[in-house]
């Protein structure tokens, strides 16, 4: 089962905890070793203007990167869009993050036409990416269930389009696959433009109601700790791993609802067993 001389570094994103509770799954993450963290964007400035910008520090844990739900679709909404990812921006790298991983607010997709919004949506995260690497960050576009960017084609079609100098590929292998599509060939066929990984487990089932909204299957938004769901998880890993021009993390990721079956807790700790029997190591603090 385990990867031969695993060489890249597993962090975990603070997701499985609600907001309210961030500091406690940050002080969790850096308990059981992860190597990095992800958080929120609008956590991180929460805790910025609460004066506890060390957020990280105290509990010895670098931020690798950081969470951007922003409006790709609205053109009225543009400039509001662009002062807040660069306010957010400035607070990320001042506490030490380095990727901004990005992605679209949610939209109703049974009412959503992708081409249609295709022109505004390159163009905003091209620019976007351009404000970031002026600040110092790397901007990472991640297609999520849900949002403007989510099925196989809508990903081929808008990383086609967009300028990869300035646009990396973050990749949820738990997304992708609950979207429709393959994570291995995505992950495969995009390699060279991905700079870290969301690794994530899904639980092989999503229904929806009338209204086109999902209903939740296991209590962690339809995915689940790692090796418990259907995604080919060490396939995307040894593709990782065997191209050696990726240096990024493994961010480890878990949806966190109210109706978990179990608490954020335990579940973060399966997946660093998991992890573990796959020979990653982790940090002792």
């Amino acid at each position: 089962m385990a990867i031969t001389n695993p060489r890249l570094l597993v962090g975990h994103t603070g997701i499985t905890w609600l907001d309210p509770a961030a500091e406690q799954g940050i002080k969790c993450i850096a308990e059981l070793g992860f190597n990095y963290i992800e958080v929120f964007a609008w956590v991180l400035k929460a805790f910025h203007d609460e004066g506890r910008s060390d957020i990280c520090r105290k509990y010895n844990i670098p931020l690798i990167s950081s969470y951007y739900s922003i409006d790709i679709v609205d053109p009225g909404k543009r400039k509001s869009e662009m002062a807040k990812l660069s306010e957010w921006t400035d607070i990320v790298v001042s506490m030490g993050g380095k990727f901004a991983t990005f992605g679209g607010n949610g939209v109703l997709r049974k009412n959503f036409n992708f081409e249609e919004n295709k022109k505004y949506i390159v163009e905003f995260v091209t620019e976007a990416a351009k404000v970031l690497e002026g600040k110092g960050m790397k901007l990472n576009f991640h297609p999520h269930t849900g949002t403007p960017v989510e099925t196989e084609d809508e990903i081929r079609s808008f990383f086609d389009a967009v300028d990869t100098k300035y646009v990396g590929f973050a990749p949820d292998i738990g997304q992708i696959q609950k979207g429709g599509a393959d994570p291995v060939k995505i992950t495969r066929d995009y390699v060279s433009i991905i700079r870290l990984v969301h690794f994530k487990d899904y639980c092989g089932k999503v229904k929806y109601d009338t209204e086109g909204k999902e209903i939740d299957q296991s209590g962690f938004a339809c995915y689940s700790p790692l090796g418990q769901g259907v995604v080919n998880l060490k396939a995307v890993l040894e593709i990782m791993e065997n191209y050696k021009a990726f240096d990024g993390p493994i961010m480890v990721e878990l949806d966190g609802t109210q109706n978990m079956p179990m608490s954020a807790e335990k579940a973060v700790a399966i997946d660093k067993e998991y992890m573990e029997k796959l020979g990653y190591r982790f940090v002792k603090r």
